[in-house]
């Protein structure tokens, strides 16, 4: 124990032994940074862009030669960081704070508020160019100051969306995933209730949106008949959102497609009732009858996916050689079609603030025109929960027409993931 308590006095000792001022060396006002400084001072008071920007030149100037008499000065750095990101050279502005934190590592703090007021700077000038439409520049912006503080989120939401609204899907994705791994960051713990609250629906919102870039794609492939990559998009989609019924519909339709295709090109109809074994075939059955089940718990009174059960258990019962069966799951499948009184054709969720507008279209199969028809819309959490629901009436047409409906549902500022229906009368 004595020995230990030894050598960390040494260790001390050997410390105080450093020649006196050498920390101070590191961090010294200088006739640079005191004209820089200045400079700085009448910038913050410019209101005029480019009288503060030109005052934030001069800081630079006025820095020029100290940068090269003393290099070793932290103090010329730190100005120097606070400069460039006054002019938003954001890049310039990183590698001035890391000069000056490694030769002053107290700076660290101060360095950190630093880098948020610049990207904070940044943020608002990247807003005020995608109101004025000029999104390259935005872009531009907004990714810097974000190297330059990679802790929040806000400013990569608004280049992935920007990506995304110009179809860049890869892009959009990437900038989506970096907005969610900052928000869910360390810079997480630092917030008070009502910010990590805000920061998880920006994480949720990313992920949202990083399903949807691909489920874009998704309908990319499924355009170029590529329908196996298709089906992955969509899997992938289905994923990262799995109480989404489109991504869920979108993978029934690729493995419908790729089915329709196969019996195309292929002989699976030797002789009536019977069929040779054709194990894609019967694999792309099988996963369309499971794909139907999942969807229609979201989306029960769709025509088009009873149609495509009808196929489906009739082939699969032909091609395993159980037609009997099959035609008897068909027939069931059948009069459920026929008993369906009213199609829902048409779901659109538009999310607004604090609630979402709820717009259908329903078609009148076997109800007396002038019938009302009930539908309650629940709509979903990520996590597959009701944060929302409403009730929307309308009057029967003539069977075969359609009608649309309207409502609304409160959602409490949470994200909408998906939604689900019943028709209720």
């Amino acid at each position: 124990m004595n020995r230990c308590r030894g050598l960390l006095s040494a260790l001390v000792l050997g410390a105080l032994m450093l020649p006196a001022g050498a920390f101070a060396q590191t961090n010294r006002e200088s006739s640079y940074t005191r004209d820089a400084s200045k400079a700085i001072g009448i910038a913050m008071l410019r209101q005029d862009t480019a009288q503060r920007n030109q005052s934030y030149r001069d800081a630079l100037a006025a820095l020029q030669e100290g940068m090269e008499e003393e290099p070793e000065n932290a103090r010329i750095w730190f100005i120097a960081g606070q400069a460039y990101a006054g002019l938003h050279q954001f890049v310039e502005a990183d590698e001035a704070f890391d000069k000056a934190v490694e030769l002053f590592p107290d700076y660290a703090e101060e360095v950190e508020a630093e880098r948020e007021a610049g990207w904070l700077e940044g943020f608002q000038t990247g807003v005020e160019l995608m109101d004025a439409q000029q999104n390259d520049e935005a872009i531009a912006v907004l990714q810097a100051s974000h190297e330059l503080y990679p802790h929040r989120p806000e400013g990569l939401l608004n280049v992935g969306s920007i990506y995304a609204n110009r179809g860049e899907i890869d892009a959009a994705i990437e900038a989506f995933e970096e907005a969610a791994a900052a928000a869910r960051g360390s810079h997480l713990e630092k917030l008070d209730s009502t910010g990590q609250a805000q920061w998880a629906a920006f994480a949720e919102m990313a992920d949202l949106n990083i399903a949807q870039m691909i489920g874009a794609r998704g309908v990319e492939e499924f355009q170029a008949e590529d329908y196996d990559a298709a089906v992955a998009s969509f899997q992938r989609a289905a994923d990262a959102n799995p109480h989404s019924r489109d991504y869920l519909f979108n993978i029934v339709q690729a493995h419908y497609a790729k089915a329709t295709g196969l019996e195309e090109q292929r002989d699976t109809t030797a002789a009536p009732g019977t069929a040779p074994e054709d194990q894609e075939l019967i694999q792309l059955y099988e996963q369309l009858r499971e794909g139907i089940a999942k969807v229609r718990e979201y989306d029960p009174n769709n025509e088009n996916l009873l149609a495509i059960l009808v196929r489906a258990e009739r082939r699969h019962g032909e091609l395993t050689g159980s037609a009997e069966e099959g035609q008897q799951k068909t027939l069931a499948v059948l009069e459920a079609l026929q008993a369906m009184p009213v199609e829902v054709q048409e779901l659109v969720i538009t999310p607004g603030e604090g609630e979402a507008t709820i717009d259908g279209t329903v078609k009148n199969r076997t109800l007396e025109p002038g019938a009302e028809i009930t539908v309650r819309i629940m709509l979903l959490g990520l996590d597959g929960s009701t944060i929302g629901e409403a009730t929307a009436t309308a009057t029967a047409p003539a069977q075969e027409e359609t009608t649309t409906f309207q409502a609304a549902a409160p959602t409490g500022g949470q994200q909408v993931a998906g939604w689900k229906y019943e028709v209720v009368s």
